[in-house]
């Protein structure tokens, strides 16, 4: 019996086709969420856009995400918090984060607190000083405390809650976050130092305000 020995540009030949097929079957197989990824990437916005909307059709919420931050990206804002919300609506925690952090900045606290209440009240601590803060820039000052009492050993917890035991009238709590913040922490407590020494200098503490200025 004798073999015909394969010719290399044949070989070559085969294996290209072998090659192209596998892309081919690669590139089909392909969800509507990774072509849109691909599609962004390479800067086909609209053509991004319309396949991040097939595959939220087919149910990804990560989808939404993605599609928030790219209209968010393009410069519309209003889209990107229309899709932040349906990724809300559909209970993700990283899309209420977002809204909640785009609200903090633009002045929206009551939208903050829809955002961030549900989360702190389920155990979650990581968005108790936005959400406090909120609070204290409503000048609902009681409900701020209850709030960010569940993370006072923040440093930068300490300075908001501080405030609001200020602005609630109680001055020792106020001195005793504020104090706290500067003589336990490395760093991080630059704005209890400065609240600090306001106290003492309303108060006329002149040896205390001495002894602290520079401290920190």
């Amino acid at each position: 019996m004798s073999y015909k020995v394969m010719n290399k540009h044949t070989f070559l030949g085969i294996w290209s086709l072998i090659s192209v097929a596998i892309i081919t079957f690669a590139s089909c197989n392909r969800s509507n969420e990774d072509k849109a990824d691909h599609l962004n990437k390479d800067g086909k916005t609209e053509e991004a856009i319309s396949y991040y909307q097939l595959a939220i059709k087919e149910g990804s919420i990560e989808a939404i995400n993605k599609l928030a931050l790219l209209y968010s990206n393009i410069h519309q804002p209003e889209k990107a918090k229309q899709y932040y919300i349906m990724a809300v609506e559909k209970g993700d925690k990283k899309a209420a984060e977002t809204l909640a952090n785009l609200s903090l900045r633009d002045g929206a606290y009551h939208d903050v607190i829809t955002y961030l209440k549900p989360i702190v009240d389920a155990g979650d601590t990581t968005q108790i000083y936005a959400l406090g803060s909120a609070f204290v820039k409503l000048k609902r000052y009681n409900e701020a405390v209850q709030v960010l009492l569940k993370n006072k050993d923040n440093v930068y917890v300490k300075a908001i809650l501080g405030e609001a035991y200020y602005e609630l009238g109680d001055l020792n709590n106020a001195e005793k976050y504020w104090k706290s913040a500067v003589y336990n922490h490395q760093s991080g407590g630059i704005n209890s130092y400065n609240k600090l020494l306001d106290l003492y200098r309303q108060q006329g503490r002149e040896k205390d305000y001495k002894e602290l200025e520079g401290a920190y």
